[in-house]
């Protein structure tokens, strides 16, 4: 019993490890949908006239660019630090 849990373990760490690599490959195409989405979020925002423009709708797109700002940022620090 034991050789077939650790084969299994194996397989799943070598599938763990090309998730991982593809994933890191993958970054840059992350970042650019998120750029992407943020801009056209400021877009349709700003299309709207200023008296439609809510709280709510600033709120979500604040939020939506704060979440944005810090995922970057900490790519950007794991990035340099595992560099």
């Amino acid at each position: 019993m034991l050789p077939q849990v650790l084969a299994g373990l194996g397989l799943f760490s070598v599938l763990s490890a090309s998730c991982l690599i593809w994933l890191q490959r993958l970054q840059p195409l992350f970042f650019a949908v998120a750029v992407a989405s943020l801009a056209y979020q400021v877009w349709l925002i700003w299309q709207r006239p200023a008296h439609a423009r809510t709280r709510g709708m600033k709120l979500i797109l604040s939020i939506s660019a704060a979440i944005n700002i810090i995922l970057i940022a900490g790519w950007i620090v794991i990035s340099i630090r595992y560099a």
